[in-house]
């Protein structure tokens, strides 16, 4: 999960939507801070996590 700061707020944004949506999120100018392995985070544009826990 990638963290991200906005004009608004931090968000996660998962792996799949940082690749999907790469040149939306330049575009708007979103400082990428770190990455995060939580499967507990949930992305802040699919509302997914990166990957689903096994039981």
């Amino acid at each position: 999960m990638h963290l991200f700061e906005t004009e608004e707020d931090d968000i996660w944004v998962c792996i799949a939507c940082g690749r999907d949506r790469e040149e939306e999120i330049k575009a708007k100018g979103w400082e990428y801070i770190f990455d995060k392995d939580e499967p507990m985070l949930r992305c802040k544009l699919c509302g997914k996590p990166d990957y689903e826990m096994e039981d």
